[in-house]
């Protein structure tokens, strides 16, 4: 009978980050991985790691814009090896993020944009200080520079499983596997039992089915689709930005990030156009991201390129709103602890609150499983 503080079970961003937050703080630790680490969510991921800009398009700040503001200097503290996890020698795709647009559509955000409230998270460029797609003669917008940065979501995680890659193991954990007793959880897993002083579910949509097994019926999983655009292309140059050409509502017309493919680059969309692809066919939404693309980036050409389409549902727990929820969370119920980050970027903050829910460790000695070592996803696009 093997006795661990914890088992975490889901294998994304947030199980992976807890797993090396409460091994550097002393727990012993175990991750279970129903799949592959990191293909539910966190592989198709834009890799955004954010300070709440985005939530700010009505022009004003929001809890959500602020509640966010912090993380890319808490990410950044990580990248640097200050952090509560260490993430040194991961570099960045990209170290900036940009929004752009055609001047004159952006009305009251101008002001706004330019305003002290938002001095250190917002510059304007001047134009010889432009990324490269936007030193074409042919754009006359004006673009701005975030705080914000761009990983590698499978290089981050590859670099999260490092240290714990024996503490992390394949297996489906169900129903037939939990055992809640008075003072911990049992888990059977084949041959193995584990007594757990807690169970924290980071499992994403598979929280859910999860939480019914155990009888919980508080917190409900939500679940928010995308349906996200690929664009295979021979445009030499890889772009992080958010456009925001008479954008329509309170998120931008379309977020584009560029990932690694071959010996160019894949660009991924979303944003507004990922928002309203959910109500669409793969070739209506394909047709509308040729479109966007040209109303956005007129400048470039899209003759060659391919396209394909991906659908992603974020879990979250549920809003009486069914809108996003504005921060991560996580909550205890007896010995279970159940958390989702809701944004990559709020990752740092879910562990807080799932380590302010645990008492000290117990100080139980390390666990060797003889099930299989979970293995790492692939990006969707790979495929």
């Amino acid at each position: 009978m093997a006795r661990v503080d914890a088992v975490i079970v889901g294998g994304g961003i947030s199980g992976l980050w807890l797993l090396n937050l409460l091994a550097g703080r002393g727990y012993s630790t175990i991750l279970l991985e129903s799949a592959r680490l990191g293909e539910q969510q966190t592989l198709a991921s834009q890799g955004m790691i954010h300070g709440g800009m985005k939530y700010a398009l009505a022009g004003r700040l929001t809890r959500a814009s602020e509640t966010i503001s912090s993380m890319p200097g808490r990410w950044a503290d990580c990248l640097a090896g200050r952090g509560p996890v260490d993430l040194r020698g991961l570099q960045p795709l990209s170290e900036r993020y940009y929004m752009f647009a055609d001047a004159s559509t952006l009305g009251q955000l101008t002001g706004f944009f330019a305003s002290r409230v938002l001095r250190g998270r917002i510059r304007k460029l001047e134009t010889e200080d432009y990324p490269q797609p936007f030193a074409d003669p042919g754009f006359k917008g004006v673009v701005y520079e975030l705080q914000d940065f761009v990983l590698d979501a499978r290089r981050l995680l590859l670099k999260l499983l490092e240290p714990v890659r024996n503490h992390a193991y394949q297996w489906r954990l169900s129903a037939g596997d939990i055992c809640v007793r008075p003072n911990g959880i049992r888990l059977t897993l084949g041959e193995t039992e584990i007594d757990a002083e807690h169970l924290i579910l980071t499992a994403g949509t598979g929280n859910q089915a999860l939480l019914d097994a155990m009888d919980i019926k508080e917190p409900v999983t939500q679940l928010r689709p995308l349906h996200q655009v690929l664009v295979r292309h021979s445009y030499p140059h890889p772009l992080y930005a958010h456009c925001l050409t008479g954008i329509r509502g309170r998120e931008p017309r379309l977020t584009i990030t560029s990932h690694p493919d071959g010996d160019g680059w894949i660009w991924y969309l979303g944003g507004q156009l990922a928002t309203d692809g959910v109500g669409m066919s793969d070739s209506e939404l394909i047709d509308h991201a040729r479109a966007e693309l040209d109303a956005c980036l007129p400048w470039l050409n899209w003759d060659g390129a391919t396209f394909s389409t991906l659908r992603v549902d974020r879990a979250e727990p549920a809003q009486s709103s069914g809108q996003r929820p504005d921060e991560a969370y996580a909550s205890a119920c007896g010995r279970c602890i159940v958390g989702w980050p809701t944004k990559l970027s709020l990752a740092p903050d879910m562990g807080d609150k799932v380590l302010a829910l645990l008492p000290p460790p117990a100080e139980h000695p390390p666990v060797m499983l003889g099930i299989p070592l979970a293995e790492l996803g692939q990006v969707p696009w790979s495929h």
